[in-house]
């Protein structure tokens, strides 16, 4: 019988991909992607901290995409291709480039970007104009021949938007309209807290408190509540303590009742709500008295405050991928399946988050 070569090939090694480094840094493949060709829409720590992983896996470009993506770049003409309608629900019709702060802002600043990488113009249309309809609204941007339409987040005023979406091209951006059946790019909201939790536990936060308003938690269809709710009844049940939900405007009472009561260590509180504030006017210090943590960190936040970064740009961008490609297969009108694309979200550290700054 013969025997085989000693000197037989090995298998070679697998090739380190863009979704391995995801994996490796808890980040979209997209995000990633974008990171290693230092794309605007991406925040220089997270480019590095794309670079360290892509480096510590050995992972290099193939070169044969390389190449074909260089020479697509180069011969492809990049004419301008029409305009996207960006839905402004706000109450003035500049709300995107002169007012809006946050997840709203970042989303169109996003999209913004990704429309004139493709060729795009992307345009606001007011559809907070007071006498504005859907009706009428469906007409003007039909009589535009805009080439798609992206309904942005809406204030908590709009929870309705009959358009005639059998005209368009269109997505939708966040929970808010949920009776529109158009694919739906999201912050992942129950992972986003999830991550948090996560982190929280291992800085070694004793007790951990959740407190956000009755309608925003309604706005993320209870995603951030339902992630915690869950750590309540698997997890040390001691070190989370019951949420806070606020019904009113009006709920600085009932926020301190809540406060002295379950003596949270660290405060995650989520949307745009007043009870960091409402810490300072109980007297008590941060970080010294309690700590405060954002599941939905905005990009001036990062600053002074850890929490949970929802990547909105990348958002956005997404957004604006999803109608190219819903203009590139000539779909006009309502998906017969709508998809929900969510993007991970990034834990942001600081200073300020240290359970040993607590000295009570």
């Amino acid at each position: 019988m013969k025997q085989s070569s000693g000197n037989a090939a090995k298998p070679s090694k697998r090739r380190v991909t863009i979704r391995d480094i995801a994996a490796e840094v808890g980040l979209h493949f997209t995000t990633v992607a974008r990171a290693l060709k230092d794309s605007d829409l991406v925040r220089p720590d997270t480019v590095k901290r794309v670079r360290e992983a892509a480096d510590k896996l050995g992972y290099q470009a193939d070169p044969f995409v390389s190449a074909f993506c260089s020479y697509r770049s180069r011969h492809l003409k990049k004419g301008y291709r029409g305009n996207i309608s960006w839905i402004n629900g706000f109450d003035s019709p500049d709300y995107y480039e002169t007012t809006a702060t946050g997840f709203g802002k970042e989303c169109y600043e996003g999209a913004k970007a990704r429309c004139e990488e493709l060729g795009f113009k992307l345009v606001t249309f007011w559809y907070g104009e007071p006498g504005m309809s859907a009706k009428r609204a469906s007409q003007i941007i039909h009589s535009r021949g805009e080439a798609g339409l992206i309904v942005a987040p809406m204030p908590h005023s709009i929870d309705k938007l009959d358009m005639r979406w059998d005209s368009f091209c269109s997505v939708r951006i966040g929970y808010s309209i949920p009776d529109v059946p158009l694919t739906n790019v999201v912050a992942d909201q129950f992972g986003n807290m999830n991550l948090l939790c996560d982190n929280l536990e291992e800085l070694g936060f004793p007790r951990i408190g959740f407190a956000t308003r009755e309608w925003i938690d309604l706005r993320v269809e209870h995603k951030w509540s339902g992630a915690y709710q869950i750590r309540q009844l698997t997890g040390d049940s001691d070190r989370y303590q019951p949420m806070f939900i606020g019904k009113t405007e009006d709920d600085y009472p009932e926020f301190e009742k809540w406060i002295r009561r379950h003596r949270p260590s660290v405060l995650i509180v989520g949307g745009s709500t007043p009870y960091a504030n409402y810490l300072e006017r109980m007297g008590m210090k941060v970080p010294q008295d309690i700590q405060v943590v954002s599941v939905s960190l905005e990009a001036s936040e990062i600053a002074h405050r850890a929490g949970v970064d929802q990547e909105a740009r990348v958002v956005g961008s997404i957004a604006v991928d999803q109608v190219y490609g819903i203009i590139g297969r000539s779909h006009v009108g309502i998906e017969s399946v709508p998809k929900t694309i969510m993007t991970a979200g990034t834990w942001r550290g600081h200073t300020s988050c240290d359970p040993s700054l607590l000295v009570s």
